[in-house]
């Protein structure tokens, strides 16, 4: 079984030890024996290294963008704070024009995030997930996450399946589909739809109004 993420702490080493990575788990058990997705034995057809350049490209012109702006001030004024995000937004949509669903969860790289996500969708582990997911709903790349919109929570052990990202860039479901959030900018990257799928006495009434 193949390890995805844990090349894709992938060839971007350097750049994980000087950014945090941010995420809002929960903790859950790890489940025994599982073996997490490993990219390395893709890195040849660049499976790994693909989705690493385009995360620390995209991560590179945001940061390019953001000085480019108006310094941040630390306000508790929520208006000027929205309109540093909606600043930021624009600037890469910007910079972005033409900007398409894939483009990061490539065809190559959903088959891997799907694998590996596969070995620890429980029915507890998906139950989890659908807590607080806001369902699918309509989106562009590069558009702005819905206001009032809740945010799934990502359970640790469904993040130790995934790669390290860098500051103020998340994954999050959206029903069974896995997004890339840009927190900073509050945008949706890219879409891995169908991402999950649970077979074991899941609740499938939640799952219907999830997509």
């Amino acid at each position: 079984m193949t390890r995805f993420v844990r090349a894709a702490v992938f060839g971007v080493t350097v750049l994980a030890t000087s950014v945090p990575a941010v995420a809002e788990a929960q903790a859950l058990p790890i489940a025994p024996n599982v073996t997490k997705p490993d990219f390395t034995v893709h890195v040849v057809d660049g499976t790994a290294t693909v989705f690493a350049a385009q995360i620390v490209s995209y991560y590179e012109l945001r940061r390019r963008l953001e000085a480019g702006l108006p310094a941040v001030i630390v306000t508790d004024d929520v208006r000027q704070i929205r309109s540093g995000t909606r600043a930021l937004a624009k600037a890469i949509r910007l910079a972005r024009v033409g900007a398409v669903e894939g483009e990061f969860f490539t065809a190559e790289a959903g088959v891997e995030f799907r694998r590996g996500l596969a070995l620890v969708m429980t029915a507890k582990v998906w139950a989890v997930i659908m807590e607080d997911n806001p369902g699918a709903f309509g989106y562009e790349i590069d558009g702005s996450y819905p206001g009032g919109t809740t945010r799934s929570t990502m359970p640790g052990i469904v993040l130790a399946q995934l790669p390290h990202l860098p500051d103020g860039i998340e994954f999050r479901f959206a029903g069974p589909h896995l997004i890339l959030y840009d927190v900073r900018a509050n945008t949706i990257m890219d879409r891995l739809p169908d991402a999950i799928e649970c077979t074991d006495r899941c609740d499938h009434e939640v799952l219907r109004k999830t997509r």
